[in-house]
Protein backbone atom coordinates (compact mmCIF):
# COMPACT_ATOMS: atom_id res chain seq x y z
CA UNK A 1 0.00 0.00 0.00
CA UNK A 2 1.47 3.51 -0.74
CA UNK A 3 3.00 5.47 2.03
CA UNK A 4 1.87 8.51 3.41
CA UNK A 5 4.95 11.53 3.71
CA UNK A 6 3.44 12.90 6.84
CA UNK A 7 0.63 11.83 9.46
CA UNK A 8 -0.50 15.60 9.09
CA UNK A 9 -3.42 15.18 6.52
CA UNK A 10 -3.35 18.72 5.07
CA UNK A 11 0.05 18.66 4.66
CA UNK A 12 -0.35 15.21 2.91
CA UNK A 13 -3.16 16.46 0.78
CA UNK A 14 -1.04 19.55 -0.09
CA UNK A 15 1.38 17.79 -1.46
CA UNK A 16 -0.46 14.85 -3.41
CA UNK A 17 0.69 16.61 -6.80
CA UNK A 18 4.25 15.46 -6.42
CA UNK A 19 3.18 11.44 -6.14
CA UNK A 20 1.87 12.08 -9.11
CA UNK A 21 4.94 13.67 -10.68
CA UNK A 22 7.03 11.21 -9.37
CA UNK A 23 4.83 8.25 -10.66
CA UNK A 24 4.77 10.01 -14.02
CA UNK A 25 8.51 10.59 -14.30
CA UNK A 26 9.10 6.89 -12.98
CA UNK A 27 6.92 5.49 -15.95
CA UNK A 28 8.41 7.66 -18.71
CA UNK A 29 11.72 6.48 -18.12
CA UNK A 30 10.40 2.95 -17.54
CA UNK A 31 11.98 2.50 -13.98
CA UNK A 32 9.53 -0.06 -12.72
CA UNK A 33 10.35 -2.71 -15.86
CA UNK A 34 13.68 -1.79 -15.87
CA UNK A 35 13.96 -2.69 -11.91
CA UNK A 36 12.06 -6.08 -13.01
CA UNK A 37 12.78 -8.24 -10.36
CA UNK A 38 16.02 -7.29 -10.14
CA UNK A 39 18.05 -5.21 -7.49
CA UNK A 40 19.49 -2.00 -8.78
CA UNK A 41 21.97 1.03 -7.63
CA UNK A 42 20.85 4.10 -8.46
CA UNK A 43 24.29 4.50 -11.55
CA UNK A 44 22.68 1.48 -12.72
CA UNK A 45 19.32 2.83 -13.17
CA UNK A 46 20.57 6.59 -14.54
CA UNK A 47 22.93 4.22 -17.22
CA UNK A 48 19.98 1.74 -17.91
CA UNK A 49 17.20 5.28 -18.74
CA UNK A 50 20.20 7.85 -19.94
CA UNK A 51 18.53 9.88 -16.95
CA UNK A 52 20.91 12.09 -14.38
CA UNK A 53 22.59 10.22 -11.31
CA UNK A 54 21.07 13.12 -9.18
CA UNK A 55 17.91 12.60 -10.48
CA UNK A 56 17.25 9.12 -10.43
CA UNK A 57 18.89 8.93 -7.13
CA UNK A 58 15.97 11.72 -5.51
CA UNK A 59 13.22 10.47 -7.55
CA UNK A 60 14.15 6.72 -6.20
CA UNK A 61 14.10 8.07 -2.77
CA UNK A 62 11.27 9.62 -3.07
CA UNK A 63 9.35 6.55 -4.62
CA UNK A 64 10.45 4.66 -1.74
CA UNK A 65 9.16 7.15 0.64
CA UNK A 66 5.64 6.95 -1.05
CA UNK A 67 5.52 3.35 -1.31
CA UNK A 68 6.66 2.32 -4.62
CA UNK A 69 10.24 0.96 -4.30
CA UNK A 70 12.24 -0.47 -1.72
CA UNK A 71 15.93 0.36 -0.67
CA UNK A 72 18.48 -2.06 0.74
CA UNK A 73 21.90 0.03 0.95
CA UNK A 74 22.28 1.37 -1.84
CA UNK A 75 19.84 -0.90 -4.20
CA UNK A 76 16.26 -0.76 -4.83
CA UNK A 77 13.81 -2.79 -5.32
CA UNK A 78 9.90 -2.94 -6.46
CA UNK A 79 7.48 -3.20 -3.96
CA UNK A 80 5.05 -5.50 -3.90
CA UNK A 81 2.61 -3.15 -5.90
CA UNK A 82 4.63 -1.70 -8.74
CA UNK A 83 5.27 -5.83 -9.35
CA UNK A 84 2.09 -6.03 -9.83
CA UNK A 85 0.76 -2.96 -11.90
CA UNK A 86 3.96 -1.03 -12.46
CA UNK A 87 6.06 -3.68 -14.05
CA UNK A 88 5.06 -3.68 -18.18
CA UNK A 89 5.63 -7.90 -17.81
CA UNK A 90 2.80 -7.71 -15.21
CA UNK A 91 -0.27 -9.39 -16.97
CA UNK A 92 -1.71 -6.82 -14.33
CA UNK A 93 -0.08 -3.72 -15.47
CA UNK A 94 -2.03 -0.72 -15.02
CA UNK A 95 1.14 2.13 -16.22
CA UNK A 96 -0.67 3.52 -18.97
CA UNK A 97 -3.59 4.85 -16.92
CA UNK A 98 -1.45 7.84 -16.17
CA UNK A 99 -1.46 8.85 -19.39
CA UNK A 100 -4.78 9.74 -19.12
CA UNK A 101 -5.66 10.03 -15.76
CA UNK A 102 -2.48 12.60 -15.52
CA UNK A 103 -2.55 14.47 -19.02
CA UNK A 104 -1.95 18.13 -18.75
CA UNK A 105 -5.74 18.49 -20.42
CA UNK A 106 -6.92 16.48 -17.44
CA UNK A 107 -4.51 18.18 -14.63
CA UNK A 108 -5.35 21.61 -15.87
CA UNK A 109 -9.16 21.43 -15.62
CA UNK A 110 -9.08 19.84 -12.30
CA UNK A 111 -5.88 22.49 -11.04
CA UNK A 112 -6.92 25.75 -12.49
CA UNK A 113 -9.05 26.86 -10.70
CA UNK A 114 -10.92 24.18 -8.04
CA UNK A 115 -13.62 26.87 -6.44
CA UNK A 116 -14.84 27.75 -9.96
CA UNK A 117 -16.56 24.29 -10.85
CA UNK A 118 -17.09 24.52 -7.25
CA UNK A 119 -18.80 27.34 -7.70
CA UNK A 120 -20.74 26.87 -10.72
CA UNK A 121 -21.83 23.31 -10.07
CA UNK A 122 -19.64 22.16 -12.73
CA UNK A 123 -17.09 22.87 -15.53
CA UNK A 124 -17.49 23.03 -18.69
CA UNK A 125 -14.24 20.90 -18.73
CA UNK A 126 -14.50 18.19 -21.55
CA UNK A 127 -17.38 19.76 -23.38
CA UNK A 128 -14.94 22.40 -24.64
CA UNK A 129 -12.31 19.60 -26.01
CA UNK A 130 -12.81 18.95 -29.88
CA UNK A 131 -14.20 15.81 -30.81
CA UNK A 132 -10.84 14.86 -32.91
CA UNK A 133 -8.65 15.99 -29.84
CA UNK A 134 -6.14 13.43 -28.87
CA UNK A 135 -7.16 13.12 -24.95
CA UNK A 136 -9.93 10.83 -26.39
CA UNK A 137 -7.55 8.76 -28.02
CA UNK A 138 -5.38 8.65 -24.59
CA UNK A 139 -8.47 7.39 -22.59
CA UNK A 140 -9.16 4.83 -25.02
CA UNK A 141 -5.70 3.78 -25.27
CA UNK A 142 -4.72 4.16 -21.48
CA UNK A 143 -7.95 2.35 -20.29
CA UNK A 144 -7.34 -0.94 -21.58
CA UNK A 145 -5.84 -2.69 -18.82
CA UNK A 146 -8.73 -1.09 -16.21
CA UNK A 147 -11.38 -1.22 -19.24
CA UNK A 148 -10.54 -5.21 -19.95
CA UNK A 149 -11.14 -7.18 -16.55
CA UNK A 150 -14.48 -5.08 -16.54
CA UNK A 151 -15.20 -6.51 -20.39
CA UNK A 152 -14.51 -9.73 -19.51
CA UNK A 153 -16.46 -9.85 -16.51
CA UNK A 154 -19.65 -8.44 -18.52
CA UNK A 155 -18.67 -10.90 -21.08
CA UNK A 156 -19.33 -13.94 -18.26
CA UNK A 157 -22.42 -11.98 -17.34
CA UNK A 158 -23.53 -12.36 -21.14
CA UNK A 159 -22.42 -16.16 -21.39
CA UNK A 160 -23.57 -17.27 -17.63
CA UNK A 161 -27.42 -15.74 -18.74
CA UNK A 162 -27.13 -17.84 -22.29
CA UNK A 163 -27.85 -14.49 -24.12
CA UNK A 164 -28.57 -15.04 -27.99
CA UNK A 165 -26.99 -11.79 -29.58
CA UNK A 166 -26.93 -11.12 -32.99
CA UNK A 167 -27.10 -7.61 -33.08
CA UNK A 168 -24.97 -5.46 -30.43
CA UNK A 169 -24.55 -2.17 -30.30
CA UNK A 170 -21.53 -0.29 -28.28
CA UNK A 171 -22.26 3.51 -27.51
CA UNK A 172 -19.33 5.70 -26.65
CA UNK A 173 -17.45 2.66 -27.29
CA UNK A 174 -13.72 4.37 -26.90
CA UNK A 175 -11.16 1.06 -26.90
CA UNK A 176 -14.18 -1.25 -27.93
CA UNK A 177 -13.23 -3.82 -25.52
CA UNK A 178 -16.74 -3.83 -23.95
CA UNK A 179 -18.37 -5.06 -27.38
CA UNK A 180 -15.57 -6.88 -28.31
CA UNK A 181 -16.05 -9.60 -25.49
CA UNK A 182 -19.19 -9.53 -26.08
CA UNK A 183 -18.84 -10.93 -29.64
CA UNK A 184 -16.13 -13.49 -28.15
CA UNK A 185 -18.85 -15.23 -26.27
CA UNK A 186 -21.70 -14.70 -29.04
CA UNK A 187 -20.30 -16.11 -32.12
CA UNK A 188 -23.18 -14.91 -34.39
CA UNK A 189 -23.00 -10.85 -32.82
CA UNK A 190 -22.63 -8.52 -35.01
CA UNK A 191 -21.12 -5.02 -32.77
CA UNK A 192 -21.71 -1.87 -33.91
CA UNK A 193 -19.67 0.76 -32.15
CA UNK A 194 -20.42 4.20 -32.43
CA UNK A 195 -17.18 6.73 -31.00
CA UNK A 196 -15.48 9.95 -32.48
CA UNK A 197 -13.75 8.90 -35.52
CA UNK A 198 -10.07 9.20 -33.92
CA UNK A 199 -11.21 7.02 -31.48
CA UNK A 200 -13.14 4.27 -33.48
CA UNK A 201 -9.35 3.83 -34.97
CA UNK A 202 -8.45 2.39 -31.58
CA UNK A 203 -11.39 -0.02 -31.14
CA UNK A 204 -10.94 -1.11 -34.73
CA UNK A 205 -7.50 -1.95 -34.14
CA UNK A 206 -8.51 -3.86 -31.02
CA UNK A 207 -10.83 -5.46 -32.86
CA UNK A 208 -8.72 -6.95 -35.55
CA UNK A 209 -6.58 -7.99 -32.52
CA UNK A 210 -9.01 -9.70 -31.41
CA UNK A 211 -9.75 -11.55 -34.75
CA UNK A 212 -13.44 -9.73 -35.29
CA UNK A 213 -12.80 -7.34 -37.75
CA UNK A 214 -15.46 -8.95 -40.15
CA UNK A 215 -18.12 -8.79 -36.97
CA UNK A 216 -16.95 -4.83 -36.26
CA UNK A 217 -19.00 -2.23 -37.66
CA UNK A 218 -18.70 1.64 -36.85
CA UNK A 219 -20.25 4.90 -36.60
CA UNK A 220 -18.59 7.91 -35.77
CA UNK A 221 -20.47 10.97 -34.87
CA UNK A 222 -22.36 12.79 -31.63
CA UNK A 223 -24.10 10.01 -30.16
CA UNK A 224 -27.64 12.00 -28.73
CA UNK A 225 -27.79 13.29 -32.61
CA UNK A 226 -26.89 10.37 -34.77
CA UNK A 227 -29.31 8.15 -35.78
CA UNK A 228 -28.42 4.53 -33.94
CA UNK A 229 -30.66 2.28 -35.99
CA UNK A 230 -32.74 -0.60 -34.32
CA UNK A 231 -33.22 -4.29 -33.42
CA UNK A 232 -30.35 -3.90 -31.36
CA UNK A 233 -30.35 -7.74 -28.80
CA UNK A 234 -27.61 -5.68 -26.77
CA UNK A 235 -27.15 -1.72 -25.96
CA UNK A 236 -24.13 -1.23 -24.04
CA UNK A 237 -23.74 1.94 -22.29
CA UNK A 238 -20.41 1.38 -20.36
CA UNK A 239 -19.19 4.21 -18.40
CA UNK A 240 -20.93 7.36 -20.49
CA UNK A 241 -23.80 8.36 -18.34
CA UNK A 242 -21.82 9.74 -16.02
CA UNK A 243 -21.00 12.62 -17.96
CA UNK A 244 -24.35 13.41 -18.16
CA UNK A 245 -27.00 15.34 -15.87
CA UNK A 246 -30.05 12.93 -15.17
CA UNK A 247 -32.59 14.19 -17.76
CA UNK A 248 -29.53 13.64 -20.29
CA UNK A 249 -29.63 10.02 -18.73
CA UNK A 250 -33.34 10.13 -19.46
CA UNK A 251 -32.74 10.85 -23.45
CA UNK A 252 -30.01 8.49 -23.59
CA UNK A 253 -32.02 5.36 -21.94
CA UNK A 254 -34.61 6.37 -23.75
CA UNK A 255 -33.32 6.13 -27.08
CA UNK A 256 -31.72 3.18 -26.12
CA UNK A 257 -35.32 1.36 -25.58
CA UNK A 258 -36.57 2.68 -28.72
CA UNK A 259 -33.40 0.77 -30.46
CA UNK A 260 -33.96 -2.63 -28.98
CA UNK A 261 -34.97 -5.88 -30.37
CA UNK A 262 -38.37 -7.07 -28.69
CA UNK A 263 -36.35 -8.72 -26.34
CA UNK A 264 -33.40 -6.83 -25.92
CA UNK A 265 -31.17 -5.54 -22.91
CA UNK A 266 -29.66 -2.66 -21.88
CA UNK A 267 -26.82 -2.52 -20.13
CA UNK A 268 -25.49 0.60 -17.80
CA UNK A 269 -21.74 -0.14 -16.77
CA UNK A 270 -20.95 2.31 -14.48
CA UNK A 271 -19.32 3.51 -11.30
CA UNK A 272 -21.92 3.71 -8.76
CA UNK A 273 -21.56 4.74 -5.17
CA UNK A 274 -23.62 3.84 -1.90
CA UNK A 275 -26.62 5.82 -1.11
CA UNK A 276 -24.62 7.89 1.16
CA UNK A 277 -22.17 8.83 -1.34
CA UNK A 278 -19.19 8.70 0.54
CA UNK A 279 -18.41 4.55 0.03
CA UNK A 280 -16.93 2.85 -0.96
CA UNK A 281 -14.30 5.37 -0.90
CA UNK A 282 -13.45 4.83 -4.97
CA UNK A 283 -16.70 4.71 -6.01
CA UNK A 284 -17.55 8.01 -3.98
CA UNK A 285 -14.98 9.58 -4.66
CA UNK A 286 -15.54 10.00 -8.60
CA UNK A 287 -18.31 12.00 -8.33
CA UNK A 288 -15.37 14.70 -7.86
CA UNK A 289 -13.92 14.00 -10.83
CA UNK A 290 -17.15 14.82 -12.37
CA UNK A 291 -17.80 17.66 -10.99
CA UNK A 292 -14.12 18.79 -12.58
CA UNK A 293 -14.55 18.03 -15.67
CA UNK A 294 -18.18 17.89 -16.69
CA UNK A 295 -21.09 20.34 -16.89
CA UNK A 296 -23.61 18.16 -14.93
CA UNK A 297 -22.20 14.63 -14.55
CA UNK A 298 -22.10 12.42 -11.39
CA UNK A 299 -21.60 9.40 -9.93
CA UNK A 300 -25.08 8.06 -9.79
CA UNK A 301 -26.16 5.57 -7.59
CA UNK A 302 -28.06 2.36 -8.25
CA UNK A 303 -31.35 3.43 -7.50
CA UNK A 304 -30.71 6.80 -9.43
CA UNK A 305 -30.11 4.27 -12.15
CA UNK A 306 -33.23 2.00 -12.07
CA UNK A 307 -34.84 5.99 -11.29
CA UNK A 308 -33.51 7.15 -14.91
CA UNK A 309 -34.51 4.13 -16.43
CA UNK A 310 -38.25 3.86 -15.22
CA UNK A 311 -38.94 7.37 -16.50
CA UNK A 312 -37.34 5.55 -20.00
CA UNK A 313 -39.46 2.95 -19.77
CA UNK A 314 -37.11 0.43 -18.96
CA UNK A 315 -37.51 -2.27 -16.07
CA UNK A 316 -34.38 -3.43 -13.67
CA UNK A 317 -33.85 -6.87 -14.56
CA UNK A 318 -30.90 -8.08 -12.93
CA UNK A 319 -27.25 -6.52 -11.51
CA UNK A 320 -24.26 -7.50 -10.21
CA UNK A 321 -20.58 -5.86 -8.92
CA UNK A 322 -18.54 -6.36 -11.64
CA UNK A 323 -15.67 -7.40 -9.17
CA UNK A 324 -12.89 -7.36 -8.09
CA UNK A 325 -13.51 -3.72 -10.21
CA UNK A 326 -15.68 -0.75 -8.89
CA UNK A 327 -18.29 -0.97 -11.34
CA UNK A 328 -21.69 -2.30 -11.85
CA UNK A 329 -23.70 -3.46 -14.42
CA UNK A 330 -27.77 -3.04 -14.44
CA UNK A 331 -29.28 -4.96 -16.80
CA UNK A 332 -32.65 -3.09 -18.41
CA UNK A 333 -35.24 -4.59 -20.42
CA UNK A 334 -37.92 -2.57 -22.10
CA UNK A 335 -41.08 -1.60 -19.97
CA UNK A 336 -43.45 -2.46 -22.61
CA UNK A 337 -42.21 -5.81 -23.95
CA UNK A 338 -45.29 -8.67 -23.49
Amino acid sequence: MTSKISDNPIYEISLSYQKTAALQAAIKLDIFTKIGDQNLSAEQISSSTGASLRGVRILCDFLCVIGLLEKNKNFYNLSLEAKRFLNRKSPHCLADIINYLAAPEIISLIMDNPSSYVTMGGASGLTNISPDNPVWVKFAQAMVPFASVTAKRTAAYIAKKAMQLRKVLDIAAGHGLFGIEAAKVASDAIVMAIDWLNVLEVSKRNAELAGLADRYKTMNGNIFEIDWDNGYDLILLPNILHHFDQDECVYLLGKAKDSLSSDGSVFVIDIMPNPDRISPPEQAAFAFFMLATTPQGDAYTCAEYEMMAKTAELTLVDSMQLLPTPQTLMEFKNLRTE
